[in-house]
C-alpha cells in the first residue's frame, strides 16, 4: 500500500474533515500525515518505521503492568534508540510544513470569508526538539516517562501525541469558533496543502471536493468558486449549484434518480 502513496497528487475534502477543525488532536495529525507522505518518501518510511517500534514498546509496557514479565529496562532502552531517528525526522518535516502552509492559511481565509478574522495555526509536539542534544533530550524525556507508560500500559509521548493549534482572533477554533468559521479554516488548511503538495512536485495536485458548500452561505460559496477557478483539475460534487462564472469553464454532469447526463 506504501507504494501507492503519492503515485498521484491529490487532495480530497470530505463531509467528515470537519473533525480537523472540531474534533481531536488525532485528525490534526491524520491530516498532516497524508500530505507531507505524499511529496516526501522519506517521510511515510520514517512514519512506518515510528509505528512499528511503538507497537512492540506499547506491547511491553502491557506485560509489565499485567506483572507478566518485570526488570525489562533494558529491552526499553533498545525500544527507546531506536525510536530517536524516526522521531526527529518526522517531527522536524510537521514543523516545517506547519511553517509552509501558515502563510497560505491566512491568506486563502480571509479570501474565502471576506473578513480579517485573524487565523493561527501551531504545531505542538508532545516532545520539543531542542537545538543541541536532541537525542539525548528525546531518550532523557522517554526514560522521565517510563513510570507513567507502564502505569498506563502505552507510551504517552511522542508525535503520536502532536496536534495543531487552531485559534481564530487569538481564541481556540474548536471551543469558540461557528460552524462555518471551522468550515472556512478546513477550506484553507487543505487549499493550502494542495499549494504546497504542488509546489512540491512540480505539477498541479488533483482537487476533490464533496458537498464543499454545506455550512457556508452563498457568498462564501462565491468565493470559494472564485478561489477554485485557477486550481488545474478539480472535481466538485455538490446538491446546490450556486450562480457563478467557475461553470462556464466547467464540465457539468447531472444526476436524477441514478441516471447522469451532461449539461
Amino acid at each position: 500500500m506504501a507504494d501507492a502513496v503519492g503515485t498521484l497528487a491529490m487532495v480530497l475534502i470530505l463531509p467528515e474533515d470537519i473533525e480537523i477543525t472540531s474534533g481531536s488532536p488525532k485528525y490534526h495529525r491524520a491530516f498532516l500525515d497524508i500530505y507531507l507522505s505524499q511529496f516526501s518518501r522519506r517521510y511515510l518510511s520514517d512514519l512506518i518505521e515510528y509505528h512499528r517500534i511503538l507497537k512492540q514498546r506499547n506491547a511491553l509496557l502491557k506485560k509489565l503492568k499485567s506483572g507478566e514479565i518485570s526488570n525489562s529496562s533494558r529491552q526499553l532502552d533498545a525500544w527507546d534508540d531506536n525510536l530517536i531517528k524516526p522521531i526527529i525526522r518526522i517531527v522536524r518535516q510537521r514543523e516545517k510544513f506547519v511553517t509552509e502552509i501558515s502563510p497560505y492559511v491566512k491568506e486563502i481565509s480571509h479570501k474565502i470569508s471576506a473578513s480579517s478574522d485573524e487565523i493561527e495555526l501551531i504545531y505542538r509536539p508532545r516532545l520539543s526538539l531542542s537545538e543541541s542534544d536532541t537525542e539525548k533530550a528525546i531518550i532523557d524525556a522517554l526514560k522521565g516517562g517510563r513510570t507513567r507508560d507502564i502505569r498506563m500500559g502505552a507510551t504517552m509521548l511522542g508525535p503520536h501525541r502532536d496536534m495543531m493549534e487552531l485559534t481564530i482572533g487569538g481564541v481556540p477554533l474548536e471551543s469558540y469558533g461557528s460552524m462555518g468559521q471551522k468550515k472556512t479554516v478546513l477550506m484553507s488548511l487543505k487549499l493550502a496543502a494542495l499549494r504546497a503538495l504542488s509546489e512540491h512536485r512540480g505539477e498541479p495536485a488533483i482537487l476533490i471536493l464533496d458537498e464543499a458548500f454545506a455550512a457556508f452561505d452563498s457568498t462564501r460559496s462565491g468565493l470559494l468558486l472564485d478561489l477554485l477557478s485557477g486550481l488545474g483539475q478539480v472535481f466538485l460534487a455538490s446538491a446546490i449549484k450556486p450562480d457563478n462564472n467557475f461553470y462556464t469553464s466547467a464540465k457539468i454532469f447531472e444526476i436524477e434518480s441514478g441516471a447522469i447526463k451532461e449539461k
